[in-house]
């Protein structure tokens, strides 16, 4: 009996033993996968993070890897995992495959991009040009389309609005810089103005209307068309400005000739007629074709080429063929210009012929 009561407890000591000694080592190989599991991840993802960050060429900390399923177990692979992307025409997918199991996985990636930019130390108007210490650098956790991202891309540029300070400049902010004039002291209707009345101030492009946009020639001495005040941008209405005209200096006839001693270049003020005329050289054998009174501005449009052969006049034609020159005496059938052919007749044997006017009484044979 007592044997039996001994060999019983060996049989129950013994279960108990291979009871415990497989649930802890079921619990450590459990474990163990659950530790393998993790460390796979990890490894998984930094591999990829490594490979994209280098096919991409971006730092590896910028790339993302989208989290999976906590349930899905990762196997060890042996070697690195393979990478590609999974369709040819994104580069957001890619596939990781174990090259010895063949076992693979698709994961999402993403790339996360910073950008620089510029922002506003300062409220700044409309039209007010910026200079480097108007803006400073910023880093922005993801770009922006249209930012301005280097100071060097404000110089010559004004705010084409106005901005706050802290504001990120945007290249809609600004426009090309064009210089305009404007007056430093204040300046009575009628009033001659010189260089040292006005200042050059740079302005925003889209703010500045084309009457303003004058050069300090034009004002240089031109006459105020009003009374202006100090500070005033001038504008083309704002002045009369200075030109040298040719003027008649007593009243012409209309078919008169004009010479140096019927005219004269004067000083006017205001708005001219494109077809002005602004020196002597243009009045050159031409005349008038109405009455123009004295002081009248000598414009093309009143003017014509004067005839230097009047029909019914005597002409002296010359011929010339080779070394000889022949001069003969004809009479003219038409009018005709300077350079303009002519009709002249031989009176003693009655032959017409076709010449050139080269002068007043004179043509040369064709």
């Amino acid at each position: 009996m007592l044997k039996l009561i001994r060999l019983f407890a060996m049989v129950i000591s013994t279960c108990f033993a291979t009871s415990f000694g497989s649930s802890a080592a079921e619990l450590e190989q459990t474990d163990e996968g659950l530790l393998n599991s993790v460390d796979g991840k990890h490894i998984l993802v930094s591999q990829t993070q490594r490979w994209v960050a280098e096919n991409r060429q971006v730092e590896k900390s910028l790339v993302e890897v989208a989290p999976s399923d906590r349930r899905l177990m990762i196997p060890r692979c042996a070697s690195a995992f393979a990478f590609s992307y999974a369709f040819a025409s994104s580069h957001k997918t890619i596939r990781a495959k174990c090259p010895e199991t063949g076992w693979q996985i698709f994961l999402g990636v993403s790339i996360h991009e910073t950008a620089n930019a510029l922002r506003y130390t300062r409220n700044i108007n409309t039209g007010q040009q910026l200079a480097a210490d108007d803006v400073e650098s910023v880093s922005l956790d993801r770009p922006i389309a249209g930012l301005v991202t280097d100071v060097s891309d404000i110089n010559g540029y004004s705010l084409a609005l106005d901005v706050r300070t802290g504001d990120l400049v945007m290249q809609h902010h600004l426009s090309v810089s064009v210089e305009v004039l404007q007056l430093t002291r204040s300046v009575l209707a009628g009033e001659i103005i010189d260089s040292r009345a006005v200042g050059a101030i740079s302005a925003a492009a889209t703010t500045i209307p084309e009457s303003q946009r004058l050069s300090l020639r034009e004002v240089n001495g031109a006459k105020a068309a009003r009374d202006l005040a100090q500070g005033t941008i001038l504008s083309s209405q704002d002045l009369k400005t200075r030109h040298l005209v040719l003027t008649t200096q007593s009243g012409l006839n209309r078919g008169q000739p004009l010479t140096r001693a019927n005219t004269a270049l004067k000083e006017f003020y205001g708005k001219l007629p494109s077809d002005t005329l602004t020196d002597y050289s243009s009045i050159d054998q031409m005349q008038a074709i109405r009455n123009l009174p004295a002081g009248s501005l000598v414009r093309l449009s009143d003017l014509t080429p004067v005839n230097i052969i009047r029909k019914g006049e005597n002409v002296q034609l010359t011929v010339i063929a080779g070394s000889l020159e022949i001069s003969i005496m004809m009479l003219a059938l038409e009018n005709a210009r300077l350079d303009q052919r002519v009709l002249l007749l031989n009176p003693e044997s009655g032959e017409k012929v076709q010449a050139v006017a080269i002068g007043p009484g004179q043509a040369r044979g064709l």
